[in-house]
């Protein structure tokens, strides 16, 4: 971790030494968040060569199960699939439109998405705020954790002094001109340069550096400074961690704990894949007699559709080798790591798709035994919202300090998130709780069930309430729709207020 400003000095290394295995862990995840394990775990794959090293001549592919990008969009799934409902609790109408304005306008729960995606791969997501120049009001963002480098009290590894964002980029010769002119040398073809933002609480450090290629790479000289303003009250960048531990100030991925079962699995699956490959095409073994020289290539080949004649049980039939494989024990150990795989992730098998050994009968499962089999993964995801709903609530209160047309400042408002668990409603246990909560009484109209069930509007709605109506009168003579208080028989004529009177057997 890093505890001053001292790494950012002429002539230091460029990236930090004490932080180059962090950055490397997070473009390691990135390869395989993004399918690349071959790359990754090349020495595990090179085993299926050395065990099965006659089948060099075998073209076949490294099986890959790329578990954890499906970890990392299941998680933010659960997380986010249900639009959480973002309040302020005061519920006064223009503090309202600034949370509803600021929602839309950053994209929230989207950017959120991409933030948990980060938390799970990397450890770390961090919410970005500024002030949009085209629009001039405030914007949610997110940046990359590979650009991170926060600076910690010596003292406090909790507390952090400032948030420093640090990226390198090139200049190639054709783009030399002008202000880059100066740095280049007749004979350099491209040079390299250090961006730099120290953020600090209100405002932020912007610095530009020329970097001296080398091993390793170093901070040359420096460019510009410039110190900026940021409207805020508070840092411009809000962390939001996975697991965190009290000696820690960067989260733990979800990646680390479960890559050495992956590449096992892999390179087990592809062990099977190489061998079922090897031996797709089935040999035949029989009588010389069987084969004959093509007097073309003078190569010999098995005459396949002939009769070949056995005098005697000795000779030998024209029949396929049968290969016992004896692939059960690769199998047992392939199930092994999926089952290990499925508990260490916290994720479950339920949440794959895998509903092995659950008892369903004959029925899907209800919502009350999908959440019991969902218990592990729901409760990883919780981890993440404690920390999640922290941090939307002081990222919408510190975009509000930036204004904008119609936005007011929220500082000091109390704002609630009402999250969602991402699982889908079960309609029956819903109205049977319903059902118990309320005595058995009715908790939503006939229009509004029609309305929901077959999604129309009001007016077809009515159309079809009325065709219930209609066919309940033909169907069934004592139905309230063939006496006047029902809702279809109604009198309308205002000069016969008498038409639709009942006799009840009696003198009017």
């Amino acid at each position: 971790m890093l505890t001053d400003l001292s790494f950012l000095d002429i002539d230091q290394p460029w990236p930090p030494q004490n932080e180059t295995d962090r950055l490397q862990q997070y473009q390691t995840n990135k390869r395989l968040f993004e399918g690349d394990h071959t790359a990754v775990y090349a020495d595990q794959f090179h085993r299926i060569e050395r065990v099965i090293g006659n089948f060099q001549d075998i073209i076949s592919y490294a099986v890959l199960a790329n578990f954890q990008k499906i970890i990392s969009l299941k998680t933010a799934d659960l997380l986010l699939g249900e639009a959480p409902q973002i309040k302020i609790d005061e519920r006064s109408s223009v503090e309202q439109k600034t949370v509803d304005s600021i929602v839309e306008s950053s994209d929230l729960i989207n950017t959120a998405y991409e933030n948990t995606i980060d938390i799970s791969r990397y450890g770390d997501g961090l919410f970005f705020i500024y002030k949009d120049t085209d629009t001039g009001a405030g914007r949610i963002d997110v940046t990359q954790p590979s650009i991170w480098f926060p600076i910690v009290s010596a003292d406090n590894v909790k507390k952090i002094q400032y948030h420093v964002l640090a990226w390198t980029f090139e200049v190639k010769a054709p783009q030399k001109t002008g202000f880059w002119q100066q740095f280049f040398t007749s004979t350099s073809e491209k040079e390299s340069f250090l961006k730099v933002q120290i953020h600090s609480k209100g405002s932020y450090e912007e610095k530009l550096y020329k970097l001296e290629n080398g091993t390793p790479t170093r901070i040359k000289e420096l460019i510009s400074s410039d110190v900026k303003q940021t409207g805020l009250n508070n840092f411009a960048i809000v962390q939001v961690s996975n697991i965190i531990t009290s000696d820690r100030i960067t989260g733990l991925n979800d990646y680390d704990d479960i890559s050495s079962l992956i590449s096992e699995l892999e390179v087990r699956v592809s062990q099977v894949a190489r061998i079922l490959d090897k031996h797709a095409a089935p040999s035949v073994q029989g009588p010389s007699t069987a084969i004959e020289k093509d007097p073309r290539t003078g190569q010999y080949a098995l005459k396949m559709g002939n009769y070949f004649p056995r005098d005697s049980t000795d000779d030998p039939p024209v029949e396929y080798v049968t290969w016992d494989a004896q692939l059960n024990a690769n199998f047992t150990i392939i199930n092994k790591l999926i089952n290990l795989l499925y508990t260490i992730s916290e994720m479950g098998n339920t949440i794959f798709g895998d509903m092995s050994g659950q008892s369903m009968g004959t029925g899907n499962l209800s919502g009350i035994a999908l959440r019991r089999l969902m218990m592990s993964p729901l409760a990883k995801v919780n981890r993440i919202r404690m920390r999640m709903d922290t941090a939307l609530k002081k990222a919408l209160k510190l975009c509000s300090q930036l204004g904008g047309e119609g936005i007011v400042d929220l500082s000091d408002k109390p704002i609630s998130i009402i999250w969602k668990d991402g699982l889908p409603e079960d309609p029956q246990e819903m109205a049977q709780v319903m059902q118990i909560r309320t005595g058995s009484k009715p908790t939503i109209s006939q229009f509004r069930a029609v309305q929901q069930l077959d999604n129309t509007n009001d007016i077809d709605t009515q159309l079809e309430i009325d065709r219930i109506n209609e066919d309940e009168a033909r169907t069934n003579p004592m139905s309230g729709q063939n006496f006047p208080f029902s809702s279809t028989a109604v009198n309308t004529d205002p000069n016969n207020n008498n038409k639709n009177h009942m006799n009840m057997g009696g003198a009017d």
